[in-house]
């Protein structure tokens, strides 16, 4: 009986080593997708004058079988794609363009820009990756000689591209980003923009209404009002009002 139970349990341990010392099956791999880019990332360095960056990126299905993209959704609202057409089907072997822009106004230093591209064998990110150059500070340094000779003068010419164009249609907090955020919440903000989170005295919704409106002689504060010659409607500038009057403090700190 004592050697039956020894050759068992000698059985059972050349069975463990075995098992220890067999080679394990690698899991499958993921079929490869379908859709084929002609690049998952692409990087571009846009000169110092760009303001809207246009890319492409190139698709091919190599399946067998018709593939649609349904959507190819941005990261964020700076940048717009369109599609070919609607619906974007591609047959086997064919190949397609998807266009788009990425506006870097105000945003200097390096960008990464994903695009969602969704199929039915799955989801695919895109990335443009820019290397936004860092403004020319000697036509920075010009560019506020002439706002303070005529504080209007950002809503014409070149400079509306900035200030003006990018308010259109924009509403509350849309549009602070588009039309305030580029001077007042710049991490490279000039020493004479005020920080608006430090209130240097009471601010309620009349104080708001007029720097927006009239904006402030001698300042580099211009009226954004269009009856003061500014880009915004009555409805605009009573949305923003509404933003920063809830967004910033209305009393100076406590000492």
């Amino acid at each position: 009986m004592l050697a039956a139970l020894v050759a068992g349990a000698c059985r059972q341990a050349e069975q463990r080593s075995a098992a220890a010392t067999s080679p394990v099956a690698a899991p499958p791999a993921a079929p490869a997708h379908p859709l084929v880019w002609d690049a998952m990332e692409k990087t571009y360095a846009p000169k110092p004058d760009e303001r809207i960056v246009a890319f492409a990126f190139t698709v091919t299905n190599t399946s067998d079988r018709p593939l649609r993209i349904y959507d190819i959704r941005p990261s964020c609202g700076c940048t717009t794609v369109e599609l070919p057409r609607s619906p974007w089907i591609l047959a086997p072997g064919e190949k397609g363009e998807v266009r788009g822009t990425v506006d870097i106004t105000g945003k200097p230093g390096e960008l990464a820009k994903m695009l969602y591209a969704s199929s039915v064998p799955g989801t695919q990110t895109l990335t443009m990756i820019l290397n936004v150059p860092e403004p020319d500070p000697s036509a920075r340094t010009s560019n506020q000689q002439l706002a303070l000779a005529d504080r209007q003068a950002v809503f014409r010419g070149t400079c509306a591209s900035c200030h003006a164009e990018p308010a259109k249609g924009l509403m509350g907090a849309e549009l602070f980003a588009a039309a305030c955020a580029i001077c007042h919440a710049s991490d490279r903000r000039a020493t004479m923009v005020p920080d608006l989170e430090v209130a240097r005295g009471p601010r309620d919704r009349a104080f708001w209404q007029k720097w927006i409106s009239e904006g402030k002689e001698g300042t580099l504060m211009p009226a954004f009002a269009a009856p003061h010659g500014g880009p915004l409607s009555e409805e605009q500038v009573a949305s923003l009002v509404d933003y920063v009057n809830g967004q910033f403090p209305s009393e100076p700190p406590q000492k």
